[in-house]
């Protein structure tokens, strides 16, 4: 993507993964070409990846809008990942960059030093866990691989800020990373694929223990 189609690409799914755009929310061509700026060609090609992650329905000549939230498919996806992640915890333990690495040093970093400032909330906690994420997915050398994970990734992300309320339990669930990173650090790959496997195993557990019951929203 061109530089103005990443900003549109995220800040539509950063409204559409807050809710601030809501489910079934319309999306109208014409209002998001004006408010950002953009063409309709690139504009198409945004669309475009944000259905390919679930985020938005569009159908030709009856319109485009925000998808609807069916836990169902959440415990789907979440299932899926749980190989998809540990086989990708094992490929960066092997094929991870020092550089890379010090990506993930610094979101770390900046995350402590946002819980010391006391400046956490849900939203701010979701886009480093997605830029943590991020890293590792383009570390592991496999395009295939980190489409799938990366689509995985976008679509669950919706569903997180309406399990997790406060960004206390997405605390808890952030010292997996540190854990990944020090095993990466290591080129441990059995550890780095267990670590990777839990992570998405305690997000599993979530979605059982608060979605029981739950169709669409």
């Amino acid at each position: 993507m061109t530089k103005d189609k990443q900003r549109v690409y995220e800040a539509l799914k950063y409204r559409i993964i807050t809710q601030e755009l809501a489910p079934g929310a319309p999306l109208k061509d014409k209002d998001v070409m004006e408010e950002y700026g953009i063409g309709r060609t690139p504009l198409r090609e945004v669309f475009l990846q944000l259905q390919n992650e679930g985020l938005i329905k569009r159908v030709p000549r009856s319109g485009t809008w925000v998808a609807p939230m069916d836990f169902r498919v959440l415990r789907e996806v979440t299932e899926i990942r749980v190989g998809l992640e540990g086989m990708a915890g094992e490929l960066a333990a092997e094929r991870i960059t020092e550089a890379q690495i010090k990506s993930l040093e610094k979101i770390i970093e900046e995350v402590d030093g946002l819980r010391e400032q006391n400046a956490m909330n849900v939203g701010v906690h979701l886009k480093y866990e997605g830029d943590f994420h991020s890293v590792v997915y383009a570390s592991i050398g496999n395009p295939q691989l980190e489409k799938l994970l990366r689509d995985y990734q976008g679509m669950g992300a919706r569903f997180w800020h309406s399990l997790y309320f406060s960004h206390e339990h997405l605390s808890v669930l952030f010292e997996g990373h540190r854990a990944l990173l020090e095993s990466l650090k290591k080129r441990d790959k059995v550890q780095s694929k267990k670590i990777a496997e839990d992570h998405v195993r305690e997000v599993l557990d979530v979605v059982d223990q608060h979605c029981s019951g739950w169709t669409q929203k």
